[in-house]
């Protein structure tokens, strides 16, 4: 069996045999409607139903599409995605080695059991915005415009357990959707610092009144290790309670 070092880092992905198994029959018992298509290609996708589960060979049984050519098309592909939510909760899996068989005399299709599960509560996304008397900062390496290396001290505005928003009050970064920040480290009060990677999403420039301009980035974590998630989601729960007790009056 592969190894699953590949998913030790992520912790929002299952990999025990057990807890597998009862998220897809949770998703039987609910008749949760799962996206399911072929890995690269999106654009074509089919819902489909958990609909057994065939326990003499270890695999799951799922409704096919009326549409034969696209079956034939998820049968010899290599690796085919199913996406679905999950009691609020974000699911999906991988599935390869697809068969053609029948579930009460109708045609289905079957995989076996998948190695993982990525499960993600909408809720482990939830920004927190960084209070201006307690600022955070990330501290990025990049080429300065002599060409030499520098490394640019940035504002937080945001966090969540998926990534942060910076501020560039200084035009210190470049400004590209798709820019990848190697080894910036997170300063996040009462907690201390956190080295992580980030993925540029989205790029919008805000301006002041007095026609200043701020490019506002917003990062993803890439690749972010237990330990380092556990110190951000400590960091995102003082913030939380903080915040609950601001708005109690204390």
């Amino acid at each position: 069996m592969p190894s699953n070092s590949k998913h030790d880092d992520d912790p929002f992905v299952l990999t025990a045999p057990l807890e597998i198994r009862s998220i897809l029959r949770s998703m039987q018992r609910h008749a949760a409607l799962v996206r399911m298509y072929v890995k690269g290609n999106s654009d074509q996708s089919i819902m489909t139903t958990v609909l057994a589960f065939d326990q003499a060979n270890g695999r799951v049984i799922v409704d096919c599409s009326p549409d034969n050519e696209l079956n034939q098309r998820l049968l010899r592909a290599e690796t085919v995605m199913f996406e679905t939510q999950l009691d609020r909760i974000s699911v999906s899996f991988a599935a390869h080695n697809l068969q053609a068989c029948t579930h009460d005399g109708l045609p289905a299709i079957s995989f076996p059991l998948p190695e993982s599960v990525r499960r993600v509560q909408r809720r482990e996304f939830y920004r927190v915005e960084i209070p201006l008397n307690e600022p955070a900062s990330c501290t990025i390496p990049i080429t300065s415009p002599q060409g030499g290396a520098m490394r640019a001290v940035i504002k937080l505005k945001d966090i969540s357990a998926g990534g942060v928003a910076l501020l560039d009050n200084d035009n210190l970064l470049p400004h590209e959707p798709g820019m990848q920040f190697r080894d910036a480290r997170l300063t996040l009060p009462e907690v201390g610092e956190v080295t992580v990677d980030l993925d540029v999403l989205r790029v919008h420039t805000i301006e002041l009144p007095n026609k200043k301009k701020i490019v506002e980035l917003g990062c993803k974590f890439v690749n972010l290790s237990n330990a380092s998630m556990m110190l951000i989601q400590s960091y995102i729960g003082q913030l939380e309670r903080r915040l609950n007790a601001k708005r109690r009056g204390f």
